[in-house]
């Protein structure tokens, strides 16, 4: 017997009607310990909450689309893989083990609860033959779901707030992750990095790349210029800003409201003229300098000089204040293709880029709140890494889901609803929705699994929402400065751009 496969069952000794022998037979060959589709088992033919849970065909089509050749018609098929994956980083203290029991005992496995005998070791295998691309698949499937509703506080300026930013993951500390990801300057664990775009309303993931620890997060990020789309409003840190890539992600469609340095020789902007409001039309012009460093990072002297542009720069400053008298001013610089001052008034943009805040909030709900702190991911080979990767991000959207449609239905924002509760409650309702292992049916309720978990997520009290607070960024700073209440005063100022001397070229 394959060691991917199941202990044989018990054939019932009665063949229901119009069951003869040679389908008996097929059904046999078929594979070991799998069901049929006699009537006496098809409440199995449900699907179970986690599929529930994920878009329509997440898993199959996932699995369809793989083009591996892990599909055959037995219990630890490609599907059920996946199933198991995806089981894993949804409870990631538990070892192998009780995944399986936890995976087998749903509803829609097409093999009888309490008998199948698939090992840690038979899982192991059948993820490397999957691979990461079926994961990659139910993650971009389901991400691009619309059946998911924009809670209050999704837009800004009639368009849907989306946010760019990176983040990275330990994985375990062995030479081959090393090699194939990298560590950190006086690490142990190799990382993978990933950069993801979100949807600021919903708190999921639209989009995501994933790559190893010295792929720079500008790099993976060029891989997500076609997850922007028109009517969108997208926020990034300073970090990310190139002309070159300012010109491609705004030709997608999309405006953009970016973070960017401070200095005036740091960035090829030239002022044009002061607004009404306090900002600043800007001319962005390539120098020959920048010219000649991106033609020779592309080997390619006849490269053309970009196009001259022009955008909206609001320079304005933050001041803090807390409670016992603590202050603190930042200057903050950000571009916009909001060229209207009208429409979009300077102090509104200023305040708008501090929802930028809310994909660190992501970011710490997929490492700490799902995946659990101190904890590292289980692949241990770069396959398998990135395959939980994946997993993992599909896991998150999955709760931030049924939150945002929490959200939606109380009519508040996403920062009302408290994502470690939903977490846990999508678990606890994940585990108790299992069948029987006598006689293989899904307890009797009044509701549907996913009607009840709804409920549950309904029934929460709702988070304090506009909570203005402010404590030290290091570990260092928060034993000195506790987290305190605290007031924000934003001004617009003035930028210290040299004045442009002639005039765009097309």
């Amino acid at each position: 017997m394959s060691a991917y496969s199941v202990m044989p069952v018990a054939v019932p000794s009665a063949v229901p009607a119009g069951q003869g022998g040679e389908a008996l037979a097929a059904r046999v060959a078929a594979g070991p310990g799998l069901r049929d589709d006699w009537e006496w088992l098809g409440e199995q033919r449900r699907d179970g909450l986690v599929a529930e849970l994920l878009a329509g065909g997440a898993l199959s089509g996932a699995v369809a689309e793989g083009g591996h050749g892990c599909v055959l018609d037995r219990a630890l098929n490609a599907v059920m893989i996946l199933l198991c994956v995806i089981t894993g980083c949804l409870y990631p203290a538990e070892g192998y083990g009780l995944v399986l029991a936890r995976a087998f005992a749903m509803p829609g496995i097409p093999v009888r609860p309490g008998v199948a005998a698939v090992t840690g070791a038979a899982l192991s295998k059948g993820r490397a033959r999957l691979g990461a691309l079926a994961a990659r698949r139910a993650f971009e499937i389901d991400a691009a779901r619309g059946d998911v509703p924009l809670p209050e506080g999704s837009t800004a300026f009639g368009r849907e707030l989306v946010i760019f930013d990176g983040t990275t993951l330990d994985l375990h500390a062995c030479d081959v992750l090393a090699r194939e990801f990298g560590v950190p300057e006086g690490g142990r664990h190799p990382q993978l990095r990933a950069v993801g775009l979100l949807q600021a309303g919903t708190m999921r993931w639209k989009a995501a790349a994933v790559g190893g620890y010295h792929d720079g997060e500008n790099a993976l990020c060029d891989r997500l210029q076609d997850a922007l789309a028109p009517g969108q409003l997208c926020l990034a840190d300073r970090g990310f800003f190139s002309m070159v890539r300012w010109l491609r992600f705004s030709g997608a469609g999309a405006d953009l409201l970016w973070r960017v340095k401070n200095g005036a020789r740091s960035v090829p902007f030239r002022h044009l003229r002061t607004l009404k409001d306090g900002s600043e039309l800007v001319l962005l012009r390539e120098s020959a300098g920048m010219l000649g460093k991106r033609r020779k990072d592309a080997g390619d002297r006849t490269l053309a000089r970009l196009p001259d542009t022009i955008a909206r720069l609001v320079c304005f400053t933050i001041v803090t204040r807390t409670r016992r008298g603590r202050s603190k001013s930042t200057q903050v610089r950000v571009l916009t293709t909001l060229l209207d001052p009208a429409a979009s008034p300077a102090r509104e943009i200023a305040a708008c880029y501090s929802r930028r805040w809310g994909v660190e909030t992501a970011f710490l709900h997929l490492k700490k709140t799902v995946r659990g702190t101190g904890r590292e991911l289980r692949g241990q080979s770069p396959e398998l890494a990135r395959q939980e990767a994946w997993a993992l991000f599909l896991v998150h959207n999955m709760t931030a889901a049924m939150a945002a449609r929490a959200a939606a239905a109380a009519g508040t924002s996403i920062a009302g609803v408290s994502f470690t509760a939903v977490l846990a409650l999508v678990r606890s309702h994940v585990a108790a929705d299992a069948c029987c292992p006598h006689c293989g049916k899904r307890p009797s309720t009044a509701e549907s699994p996913l009607a009840a978990l709804a409920a549950a997520i309904a029934a929460q009290p709702l988070n304090r929402e506009n909570r203005k607070r402010t404590s030290g960024r290091t570990a260092r700073e928060r034993e000195k400065w506790p987290t305190e209440e605290a007031t924000y005063e934003i001004t617009i100022i003035p930028s210290n751009l040299p004045k442009a001397d002639t005039s765009p070229r097309s």
